[in-house]
């Protein structure tokens, strides 16, 4: 395989592995269709198994080959007629040349991007950050963290999951998915609660809740809706719990940024998912 094949768009297997990807374009009406069909020439001596290898039509490869040598102030390319299957096609020294350029671009191009994917891969808090941001969930609260322990109930089973910043959570989870998720002591696992399930208490009293999560920050944000506010409650870890709740209610709380509240849900409404291997 010569030079210019392996500069196939399509050709490197690392590509789909890649977190930046980038197409290199050049301004004005060139595209890269001419580039590889100028290699395919190279490589094969004649237009229409040239045309072939890069998935262009005979006619098609003609266009843009004619289309080249018109607007080129020197031909690109040479080819004679013959038969069925056409003649001959060779690269004059300006078609070798411009190739020989456009390769160039490319495998710079090319070591840019890897250059760049290296340093990223080599960045654990980048690599942390893009692998979470690929699940995609309509539960408004997502957060990573590590199971620190797990409680056997039965039926049921209790896992302590500990978020960054020292705040903790704790799912409700039956036997069966613990075994289908393979959940263990020491797993990275992703906590998704619904903000309409959690309970944003400001004043307990001489209460207590069932709630086996509660939570304690600081409002830091308040969206109000036509009929919902969306409470966003900041922790002391880092983490922000989203809550939803009347717009009644905010205001008989007395909600407002700033505000020390209690961020309350049941260990049963914590669903539980982990990063597939597969």
């Amino acid at each position: 395989m010569s030079e210019t094949e392996q500069q196939q768009p399509g050709k490197d297997k690392k590509s789909a592995e890649r977190l930046v990807e980038g197409e290199l374009r050049i301004a004005g009406a060139f595209t890269w269709k001419l580039c590889n069909l100028l290699a395919a020439i190279e490589s094969t001596g004649s237009l229409n198994r040239a045309a072939k290898q890069v998935g262009l039509s005979y006619k098609g490869a003609w266009e843009i080959l004619e289309r080249a040598n018109n607007l080129s102030p020197h031909l690109l390319v040479t080819t004679s007629i013959g038969g069925k299957y056409g003649g001959g096609s060779v690269l004059t020294d300006s078609g070798k040349s411009l190739l020989k350029l456009l390769v160039k671009l490319r495998n710079e191009h090319d070591q840019f991007l890897e250059r760049v994917n290296q340093e990223l891969a080599n960045n654990s808090e980048f690599n942390y950050l893009i692998r979470r941001t690929f699940m995609k969930a309509s539960a408004r609260n997502q957060f990573f963290g590590t199971v620190v322990d797990i409680h056997d109930g039965g039926i049921n089973v209790e896992i302590n999951i500990e978020l960054k910043g020292g705040d903790y959570l704790v799912a409700a989870i039956t036997q069966e998915s613990l075994k289908n998720l393979g959940i263990v002591k020491g797993v990275e696992v992703v906590a998704l609660i619904k903000a309409p399930q959690v309970l944003i208490v400001a004043d307990l009293g001489p209460y207590r809740l069932s709630a086996r999560n509660q939570l304690s920050g600081k409002i830091s944000r308040l969206h109000k809706g036509a009929v919902n506010t969306e409470v966003v409650v900041q922790l002391p870890g880092g983490n922000s719990v989203y809550a939803t709740v009347t717009n009644d209610s905010v205001d008989e709380l007395n909600l407002e940024e700033g505000v020390n509240v209690l961020a309350a849900f049941k260990a049963n409404a914590v669903f539980l998912a982990v990063m597939s291997l597969d």
